[in-house]
């Protein structure tokens, strides 16, 4: 299976208009789809995209909640109810819509962010921000297990 991969930007033209980036779009014809799925994450720093083949997946997963449970109702509510089917034009752009694009501070750029199954759109420098924080939390926790390594041997 092909996999989401890398991070692209792109420039929003004024019409709201934004290529999807070649590789995503084949991976999305690929898996027989022609539109992609946009709904935001729950941090609220990003715009999380998949197809329709995945968003199936998460609502199967939430199916297998009890049907009168609180965490089905919440979880179906919270990715349901915001998500959003966009089609991908002739030229390989989509439209975020102005209300999810300024919910994440999205303005005339954008970062395509490769996540496997599924890719996310960041504003460039909330992007940049996460990747420094993610980056040093790998580092702490690198170092913190080389340390707790070291204790064993002593």
């Amino acid at each position: 299976m092909a996999l989401f991969l890398s991070t692209v930007q792109n420039k929003i033209d004024k019409k709201g208009r934004v290529s999807v980036p070649a590789r995503f779009r084949s991976i999305l014809a690929e898996r027989g789809h022609a539109s992609v799925v946009l709904f935001p994450s729950f941090e609220g720093d990003a715009i999380n995209a998949c197809d329709m083949g995945v968003m199936e997946g998460l609502l199967e997963k939430i199916g297998g909640f009890d049907p009168f449970s609180e965490d089905r109702e919440s979880d179906a509510d919270a990715l349901m109810a915001e998500a959003i089917e966009l089609p991908i034009d002739g030229d390989g752009r989509i439209t975020i819509p102005l209300a999810l694009s300024e919910e994440v501070g999205i303005d005339d750029k954008c970062v395509f962010v490769g996540r496997g199954d599924s890719f996310q759109i960041w504003a460039p420098e909330k992007f940049e921000a996460r990747m420094k924080a993610v980056k040093e939390r790998a580092r702490l926790k690198r170092a913190r297990g080389s340390n707790i390594a070291g204790r064993d041997n002593d």
